[in-house]
């Protein structure tokens, strides 16, 4: 029961290592470098899906940033627009209220004037009216 080498057992394993390095060039070197080449191409592919990615955060941020210190400056010109408006209205205000007075202070005048009037109308005609119930009273 011993093995004995014969002469198909050593063309048998020669056909092998020849099958083994035609398949190894012919096949499997060039699957290897596919894959390889795909592994290549997905570590490129996931290196600039990366950098895009940081890209676009900074892009973001900076966006961010613009429409922050837009919104201060939109809010400040807010301010100053209210403060020029309270102004305007407090001005406006005082002119209203001075022409009020002075509109005061002219009837006031006038009404003044027409007391006076009347009061030396009323004297002349009350004048008039002693004299006239003085002759009825006496006649």
């Amino acid at each position: 029961m011993f093995l004995k080498i014969d002469l198909t057992f050593l063309v048998t394993f020669f056909i092998i290592w020849i099958l083994v390095f035609v398949l190894s060039r012919i096949f499997f070197k060039p699957v290897t470098k596919i894959i390889q080449d795909r592994d290549a191409q997905i570590q490129g592919d996931k290196a600039s899906s990366e950098k895009d990615a940081e890209a676009r955060e900074q892009s973001l941020e900076k966006i961010d940033r613009t429409l922050k210190s837009a919104r201060q400056a939109g809010e400040k010109r807010r301010e100053e627009i209210e403060g020029e408006a309270h102004k305007e209205k407090n001005r406006l205000i005082a002119d209203v209220s001075a022409a009020s007075k002075r509109q005061i202070e002219q009837a006031k005048a006038e009404l003044n004037e027409d007391l006076v009037r009347l009061k030396k109308e009323l004297s002349g005609e009350a004048e008039s009216l002693a004299r006239r119930i003085e002759t009825r009273l006496l006649n």
